[in-house]
C-alpha cells in the first residue's frame, strides 16, 4: 500500500526536531510570518527540516512536523512561538509557495516498532542514558532525576535522541533511522563514546583528593 501524500509548509532550520520535542522559534521574516499565521489560523502543522551544510544548502528530506502550542505576537508583526514535534515525514518533492516559503509533498514516516520491552538493547540504552545524564549533570553542577526516564522502546529511543548532545548531521542520522532497533543500536554506540569522553573530562578537571592544586615534586 502506497503512503498517502499531502502538502506541508516547510521551515528549513539549523535544527533537528524529534517527535515530542519542544522548539521555541522567533518568527521575523515576512514569508514565515505568513506561513505561521496560516498554521495558527487553521490549527495546522508545518514541517521542520534540517538545512545541509554544503552548498546549495538544500534541506534534508526527512523531518518532523511541528504544531504551534503558544504564540506571543509583537507589535511590529514578529512572533515568538512555542512548538512541539508531532510526526516524522519524508519529503518527495519541493515547490515554492506564492509567499516565498517552501512546501513539500510529504508522506508520514513513523518508526518501525520492532523492539520488545524485554529486549537487551533496551536495558543497555536505559543504563547508558542514565549514566550519560548523570555525568552531564555533574559537569554542570546540577541534579537530574534519572528514575523518571521513559522505558517503552519508542519513547526511550526518541528521548535519547533528543538528549544526546551531537552535531546536527549526527542528529539527522538518528532521525533518519527506519527502525527503533537500528536507532537504539546507534544510540548505544554513541552513548558509550560520549560517556567515556565525559568520564575522561571530569577526571581531568576534578581536583586531587588531598586538596592540593599545585604540582607535586
Amino acid at each position: 500500500m502506497e503512503a498517502k501524500l499531502y502538502e506541508l509548509p516547510l521551515f528549513p532550520l539549523s535544527v533537528v526536531l524529534f517527535p515530542g520535542q519542544t522548539l521555541p522559534l522567533h518568527i521575523f521574516e515576512p514569508r514565515y510570518r505568513v506561513m505561521i499565521r496560516s498554521c495558527i489560523e487553521h490549527d495546522a502543522p508545518f514541517g521542520v527540516v534540517l538545512l545541509r551544510d554544503e552548498p546549495p544548502h538544500v534541506p534534508h528530506t526527512i523531518g518532523t512536523s511541528a504544531r504551534v502550542t503558544d504564540v506571543r505576537r509583537l507589535s511590529d508583526g514578529r512572533m515568538n512561538i512555542l512548538t512541539v514535534g508531532e510526526m516524522r515525514f519524508q519529503v518527495h518533492n519541493f515547490r515554492m509557495s506564492e509567499h516565498g516559503y517552501l512546501v513539500g509533498e510529504v508522506s508520514a514516516l513513523p518508526f518501525v516498532e520492532d523492539v520488545e520491552q524485554s529486549d537487551p538493547i533496551l536495558r543497555s540504552v536505559l543504563r547508558l542514558i542514565r549514566r550519560y545524564l548523570t555525568l552531564i549533570a555533574t559537569a554542570n553542577e546540577q541534579r537530574f532525576n534519572v528514575d523518571q526516564l521513559p522505558v517503552r522502546p519508542v519513547e526511550l529511543a526518541v528521548f535519547t535522541a533528543i538528549a544526546l548532545d551531537l552535531p546536527l548531521e549526527e542528529k539527522q542520522k538518528l532521525l533518519a533511522q527506519a527502525c527503533i532497533s537500528d536507532l537504539l543500536k546507534m544510540e548505544e554506540s554513541l552513548l558509550r563514546q560520549e560517556t567515556k569522553m565525559l568520564q575522561v573530562m571530569l577526571s581531568a578537571i576534578r581536583p586531587p583528593d588531598d586538596g592540593l592544586f599545585f604540582l607535586r615534586n
